[in-house]
């Protein structure tokens, strides 16, 4: 019993209080904008604070458009042109390691050097007879 009463005030309540309300007039489009322009013609202060406001709001949506533009772009490179690092990264490792075999090799060529003068100062201590005479061509 008390579930059935429950019921049928929570189905009715709402419908009455929707049937209470009075529909609402839609304002004439016409009208309102009568009203505006007298009032505007009426006080040349409020005509030049409304197109101050209109600028203003003008120019902020052109803010916010370069804004958006300017992070799109950001975006943009982030995204697509990231294998433009990559590039110079490579690039400088292939630099880096053409550095490290030109060091080796002058180390090498050091060495011989080393290695050749201390071969000629031992033909020179050498007696005549033992060291062959290159041929020449």
């Amino acid at each position: 019993m008390i579930t059935k009463l429950i019921v049928l005030v929570l189905a009715v309540v709402p419908a009455l209080a929707y049937a209470d309300t009075d529909p609402v007039a839609t304002p004439d489009v016409a009208a309102l904008r009568k009203t505006c322009a007298d009032a505007m013609n009426a006080d040349p202060s409020f005509g030049k604070m409304i197109v101050a406001v209109a600028d203003e709001n003008a120019q902020k949506r052109r803010d916010e458009a370069t804004l958006k533009a300017h992070e799109d772009a950001a975006a943009h490179i982030d995204k697509n042109e990231r294998h433009v690092v990559y590039a110079y990264s490579a690039m400088w490792i292939v630099a880096a390691l053409f550095v490290i075999f030109l060091w080796l090799r002058q180390q090498k060529l050091t060495a011989e050097i080393i290695q050749l003068r201390a071969d000629l100062a031992a033909a020179i201590k050498q007696p005549e007879s033992t060291v062959e005479p290159v041929p020449s061509k």
